[in-house]
């Protein structure tokens, strides 16, 4: 099959989206049973919207290529106009709409389009009305649970498209149920995420060195938080759990912030005058957070809402505990003993599963079995086969 995959994200600074696609079309090649041509859809800032969006400059580039893939990017002008028309109109961006149907011509003539979130779904749906070629969605997690309820024209986008796929996969026995709340008359299917063959747990010496190299004793206890620091990760209540655990736990500690973003300011200003060792490390490169993870002993992840939180994953895959809330696809990942439901008690909860971590009473945390990317990609391949099969 030839398959075109289109998402928007980007290539300059891979985080979580970014990676989930890459992994899965990296282990859909190695399938050898398709070939594949990835499109990139990236917002070109100007100076001023880079100030208002807090993005950074990035190149200005047909092509990019990561390990062997190459991301054809799809450029677009971030138009204020478009913003006010969506977020405070309630109207669907005129330009953003004929960006894609100025640019959905590169789709035609493939077997399938394989979208991921709604950006990608979007375009995916025209190509299908444009030219009648069939497509699936990868739903990851804010795209069901948060984006849709912020105006009705997308979630009116949302539902149509999901209605109109093929299949909808998503990547989360809890995100599939929260798309039920959008359409329940569309194929669904859970597609787990997996774990890049770089996160492995380190030898004894290894671990060690990048332990040192980051600055941590051999008697020193890491307990971290990696993500984006925006709300509905739930960072404003890291500062209180943190000091629960540095309260409660007897041996020195380090307690950790990798990840950037809006909330970071007020993170370090509610944490200056706090009694802990406490480091803000900002976004980490890709290729260096497997020793970052292997230097984390507690990995904790206070998020109101999740798809599929592939950092507790990494986290565990690399030898660390994770306990996160009990939310989304979080306790399928880290499992359900160590899953805190949010509420008043919450951070002296959440707290006592760290601590008890830290002493060595909780027994080790494995993956499930169908958080793999090779799994993934058979059994997307196997679902695309088949459908084809039955519209030929």
């Amino acid at each position: 099959m030839r398959l075109a995959v289109i998402f928007e994200s980007s290539p300059f600074d891979r985080k979580g989206l970014f990676n989930a696609v890459h992994n899965r079309v990296k282990h859909l090649l190695a399938t050898g049973e398709c070939s594949i041509d990835v499109f990139c859809i990236h917002s070109r800032d100007n100076a001023f919207t880079r100030r208002v969006r807090h993005t950074p400059s990035v190149p200005d580039v047909d092509m990019v290529e990561v390990e062997g893939i190459t991301y054809n990017m799809l450029w677009y002008r971030f138009s204020v106009i478009d913003h006010v028309m969506l977020e405070k109109l309630d109207l669907r961006p005129w330009f953003f709409r004929h960006f894609i149907s100025s640019h959905v011509s590169q789709l035609e003539g493939y077997d399938v389009v394989v979208a991921h979130s709604f950006t990608g779904a979007l375009f995916a749906h025209a190509a299908h009305e444009s030219y009648g070629v069939p497509y699936y969605v990868t739903w990851h997690g804010s795209d069901v649970h948060t984006h849709p309820w912020r105006v009705s024209v997308m979630l009116q986008d949302t539902r149509k498209v999901m209605e109109d796929a093929e299949c909808n996969f998503f990547v989360s026995k809890a995100l599939m149920a929260a798309s039920d709340k959008i359409t329940v008359n569309a194929s669904k299917q859970v597609l787990y995420n997996g774990v890049s063959d770089e996160f492995v747990e380190y030898d004894a010496e290894e671990r060690k060195s990048v332990r040192n190299r980051f600055g941590v004793g051999n008697d020193d206890r890491v307990v971290a938080f990696v993500g984006n620091l925006v709300p509905v990760k739930n960072v404003p209540v890291l500062p209180q759990i943190f000091a629960e655990v540095a309260k409660r736990f007897g041996g020195p500690l380090k307690f950790w912030i990798v990840g950037d973003g809006k909330l970071r300011k007020q993170l370090e200003s509610s944490m200056t005058q706090m009694d802990f060792d406490i480091s803000f490390w900002g976004n980490v490169l890709s290729e260096d957070m497997p020793a970052v993870m292997n230097s984390i002993d507690v990995l904790v992840l206070p998020s109101l809402n999740e798809g599929l939180p592939l950092v507790c994953a990494e986290a565990i895959s690399c030898g660390a505990k994770v306990v996160g809330s009990d939310v989304g696809g979080i306790p399928e990942v880290v499992g359900h003993d160590n899953a805190v439901p949010l509420g008043d008690s919450f951070v002296k909860d959440i707290a006592d599963k760290i601590v008890s971590m830290l002493n060595g009473q909780s027994p080790v945390q494995t993956l499930p079995s169908e958080i793999s990317w090779s799994r993934t990609a058979s059994l997307e391949l196997s679902i695309m086969q088949s459908c084809q099969h039955l519209t030929r």
